[in-house]
């Protein structure tokens, strides 16, 4: 009886692995796809944003390619983060994942892009940090509005109070807002993590923003 019992539930297990195995695929692969393609379809967006914003617009199949392709990788990376996090309790898996997120993130900067560094990283901090202080959320929120007013400004100077300026700049808080969002899987904090002194945190993104925003001016007045 008792290696009838013994069986029955090992039957019972088996069973019950393999019914969570099939449900746990199809999520992993529904979730990889929907981050490759709508990073593809965030790319699409954005590419279409530039043009509306240039002042002289122009379409070369080299530079489009390279957006779109740029946000698909930003799209699947962020999508093998979120699979991490579902799946793992690693600690180290989860960090390996969440560094891929991050190097996922550079396609984006390249070129004009670097302006937005402080947007995306200060605005997904702020976005994913909900344990954070409000004072260091809110200092990163400031470092994320910078870019935003800096182009907003750039558009009025360009386009004057019109239409145009309008939907400019609604579609850039429309394309990187989904960005920040995304990033939350990369940025939130690592579960079982340690906490560190509030100073050190605040001081730390204070110094990082204010490199950030040197650099993203020194590149757009070279």
């Amino acid at each position: 009886m008792t290696d009838l019992a013994g069986a029955t539930t090992s039957i019972t297990t088996s069973a019950t692995t393999s019914t969570a195995d099939r449900t746990t695929r199809p999520r992993v692969v529904s979730t990889l796809a929907i981050g490759l393609f709508g990073g593809a379809a965030l790319g699409v967006a954005a590419r279409a944003w530039m043009r509306l914003i240039s002042d002289d617009p122009e379409f070369t199949w080299g530079g489009t390619i390279f957006i779109v392709i740029a946000f698909t990788i930003f799209g699947f990376t962020q999508s093998i983060v979120a699979v991490a996090r579902r799946r793992t309790r690693r600690r180290w898996t989860l960090t390996l994942a969440r560094v891929i997120g991050t190097v996922g993130l550079m396609p984006l900067f390249v070129g004009a892009g670097v302006v937005m560094v402080p947007t995306v990283v200060g605005g997904g901090l702020a976005f994913a940090r909900v344990e954070w202080h409000r004072v260091a959320r809110g200092i990163c929120l400031v470092l994320a509005a910078a870019p935003v007013l800096f182009v907003g400004g750039d558009l009025v100077s360009s386009f004057g109070w019109s239409l145009h300026a309008l939907a400019g700049f609604v579609a850039m808080l429309a394309v990187y807002g989904t960005v920040v969002v995304a990033t939350r899987f990369t940025f939130a904090a690592q579960p079982g993590g340690r906490q560190r002194p509030r100073w050190l945190v605040i001081t730390f993104f204070v110094i990082l923003g204010l490199l950030l925003l040197q650099f993203s001016v020194g590149i757009l007045t070279a």
